[in-house]
């Protein structure tokens, strides 16, 4: 993004902001596979800010907010392989509980809802 973007310009990436514990990392994006099989890996955010050092770019400006849903609706915007869609039902069930997935579940009568945290970065281009 940095040798396409204009000297003066932005560049802003917008992601999951993966656990830093690398189990609950692991777990997260293991479920993530099963609903987007295309799904490579959520970053943390101490990586993410890494890119742009690593791109020669500043330190850039980070906010987050958390994306709020019900994990059905996910799963209707999903492509998950057949019968993985149970699966991933049972990891946010047992995510309720243990933690295991890094992200916030509740669950609400036989709803789950979810938040997934979100890492907004931005830096201007020199």
């Amino acid at each position: 993004m940095r040798r396409v973007c204009a000297p003066g310009g932005r560049i802003a990436v917008v992601d999951t902001d993966a656990s830093a514990d690398p189990v609950k990392a692991a777990a997260f994006n293991q479920m993530e596979i099963l609903r987007d099989p295309s799904h490579v890996r959520a970053m943390p955010g101490a990586e993410l800010v890494g890119l742009f050092t690593s791109a020669g770019l500043p330190q850039p400006r980070r906010s987050s907010y958390e994306l709020r849903d019900e994990l059905e609706s996910l799963l209707q915007r999903s492509f998950p392989n057949p019968g993985d869609d149970e699966k991933i039902r049972s990891l946010f069930r047992t995510s309720a509980t243990d933690d295991r997935l890094g992200i916030p579940i509740r669950l609400e009568g036989t709803t789950i809802h979810y938040a997934y945290p979100v890492a907004v970065l931005v830096a201007d281009r020199p």
